[in-house]
């Protein structure tokens, strides 16, 4: 039963990693929207602050589960 719970738990490492690389490159686009745009209605500053939320937390996540790129890899 062990090599069942280790299969689940790396396929929810695994997809806890893409999650967080998917919020890290929307959180960097936001913020450069942001730094970019002329005008700003805080709309895009509220859109910032909430991935940037999303992002901690993954990271946040993934330290908790001691889970790294790295340690997937081998």
């Amino acid at each position: 039963m062990k090599w069942f719970r280790k299969s689940l738990r790396d396929d929810y490492d695994q997809r806890l990693l893409t999650e967080l690389l998917e919020a890290k490159a929307k959180f960097e686009s936001k913020r450069r929207m942001l730094e970019v745009s002329i005008e700003d209605t805080g709309e895009l500053a509220a859109q910032v602050k909430q991935a940037e939320a999303l992002y901690f937390f993954y990271l946040k996540e993934a330290k908790k589960r001691n889970v790294s790129l790295s340690s997937l890899r081998s």
